[in-house]
């Protein structure tokens, strides 16, 4: 694989988040999962979830319990939009987002190839009341 390709379907082996403190947290679980691409023109999705979530009483796809729907939503991340590499980064352009702040947003990423697996990282990420590095790993499932 070229190392400036990213063209691609990739599954998610693992997230990880590295505090300031040392501590290692995993956001969505150890055992999250996910599915990420590239295509070759030039756009983008991801998607995150928690591993067995709760399922919504009722099965309506727009309704639950207040506390059902909160816990949908805080169990999963997902956006698309364009990319573009500049050096070893891959910036995401995004367009659509299950976190409505990043809409309209680049976001960052360094990426780089080891043992077959695409690693993607950023420094910054706030979660709760602190900024931490995100660290994805990421296996290659089909590379165009």
């Amino acid at each position: 694989m070229k190392e400036k390709n990213l063209v691609g379907t990739y599954k998610l082996l693992s997230w990880e988040n590295r505090h300031e403190s040392g501590e290692i947290s995993y956001p969505l679980g150890a055992d999250a999962q996910g599915f990420l691409h590239y295509s070759h023109d030039g756009y983008m999705f991801v998607h995150i979830m928690a591993a067995n979530r709760k399922t919504v009483s009722g099965g309506d796809l727009f309704g639950g319990e207040t506390s059902e729907v909160a816990d949908g939503a805080n169990s999963h991340i997902s956006y698309c939009g364009t990319y573009r590499i500049e050096g070893d980064e891959v910036i995401h352009t995004v367009h659509i987002s299950s976190f409505p702040n990043w809409v309209s947003t680049e976001q960052r990423r360094r990426f780089a190839f080891k043992n077959g697996n695409l690693l993607l990282s950023t420094e910054g990420l706030r979660i709760g009341n602190e900024s931490v590095g995100a660290y994805l790993i990421w296996q290659p499932l089909v590379i165009m």
